[in-house]
């Protein structure tokens, strides 16, 4: 493979929203053509570090989400990432950054995570990379850190996030709307009588999903024992991404392995096999979640948005009438077991999740990181 066809995938950590957009990307990159090789900040290169910011991250969503609110939206909280960032690149970051990617041979830099597509466009600006970096947004709102400053290319979720992105001083020759890259899995979904019987699903009775994202975070416990009491014939599959403790207790219900299937973190095509099969998602709204359940058509009943991008998504899935806003765990939970009940409404919200779904988002990121890697090389496109 030339370099002409070579990126670097740079994200934070995983499990986590920019890590399954990263692959998702990857997966359709090779399809395309594309070769790819990925750097996870925290695990490859800061691995200390990493490991005590994401640790203090979720620690103040559980604690005080408030004052994560306030700093998500905050002038002073870019101040002070701003003053970080300029240290870090001064200190060593940059050459580090300049070096693990020319040892890569990459001929452009593709990340889905804010803070990091910060780090790595400051550096271009100050010259210290020498090929282009994309910024793809993993989640609907368009927050400043993507402008502050912009990447050579940045790909949103929508016309709205252009637009705001726009606002904040990004010329539109860098703007691109792609939509939030998933897994090509739900680019070709099994029917729902396919998906069930695939996953051993009983074909007439209700199905819910559950999950609350790469932690398992949003009292899935409390909404998973409301759901089953509420609605005697529903079946759970509940998501617990990398929250032991929630599977463990889930497990143990008595219900478990009848009515109910706890999960661990799982790939892209067994996830997209119980979206395709399940008739409501109950959650928090993240950006990925958000994506697939559009691209399924599955409506969605939300509980507990986190803060900032969360918020942002919830605002988005309301307004394409793709869900409805739940509140507590227990609340959701109740609100999911009528829904179930009220085929006219569930059909109403099923109606507006399919009409603002776009499953083939992976595709148009990698067309797009085709052509500016033709751009910059002289080459014609690669093809699709």
């Amino acid at each position: 493979m030339n370099d002409a066809a070579r990126a670097l995938l740079v994200y934070g950590y995983q499990p986590s929203g920019h890590s399954a957009a990263a692959f998702a990307i990857e997966e359709a990159g090779r399809k395309a053509g594309l070769f790819f090789s990925r750097v996870e900040i925290a695990g490859d290169h800061h691995p200390a570090a990493g490991l005590a910011v994401a640790r203090g991250y979720h620690g103040l969503l559980r604690a005080a989400p408030g004052l994560y609110g306030a700093m998500y939206r905050g002038d002073w909280a870019r101040s002070v990432l701003r003053a970080v960032r300029g240290a870090y690149l001064s200190l060593g970051g940059a050459r580090r950054l300049r070096d693990g990617v020319r040892r890569s041979g990459a001929s452009v830099v593709v990340c889905p995570q804010a803070a990091v597509a910060a780090v790595l466009s400051e550096a271009r600006a100050r010259g210290e990379l020498d090929i282009p970096v994309v910024s793809v947004l993993t989640d609907y709102g368009a927050h400043p850190f993507w402008a502050d400053p912009p990447a050579d290319l940045i790909l949103a979720p929508g016309p709205a996030a252009v637009d705001a992105l726009a606002a904040l001083g990004v010329p539109r020759t860098r703007l691109r709307d792609t939509g939030i890259p998933i897994g090509t899995a739900f680019s070709d979904l099994p029917s729902r009588a396919e998906a069930r019987r695939a996953l051993a699903l009983p074909s007439s009775a209700p199905v819910a999903l559950l999950s609350g994202g790469g932690k398992g975070l949003g009292g899935l416990d409390r909404a998973a024992a409301v759901l089953l009491a509420e609605s005697p014939r529903v079946h759970l599959l509940v998501l617990c991404g990398a929250n032991d403790r929630l599977r463990a207790s889930l497990s143990s219900r008595r219900e478990a392995g009848s009515r109910l299937r706890a999960f661990g973190p799982q790939p892209s095509a067994l996830v997209a096999a119980m979206v395709a099969a399940s008739d409501l998602h109950l959650g928090k709204p993240g950006g990925l979640s958000a994506a697939e359940s559009l691209a399924a058509g599955l409506p969605m009943v939300l509980t507990s948005p986190l803060p900032g991008q969360e918020e942002a998504n919830a605002l988005h899935l309301r307004a394409a009438g793709a869900a409805i806003e739940g509140g507590s765990p227990e609340r959701a939970a109740r609100l999911a077991a009528a829904l179930l009940g009220d085929a006219p409404v569930l059909a109403r919200l099923r109606a507006g999740a399919a009409a603002a779904g776009r499953p083939g988002a992976a595709a148009r990121v990698a067309a797009e990181i085709a052509s500016l890697l033709a751009a910059s090389k002289g080459r014609l496109p690669v093809s699709l």
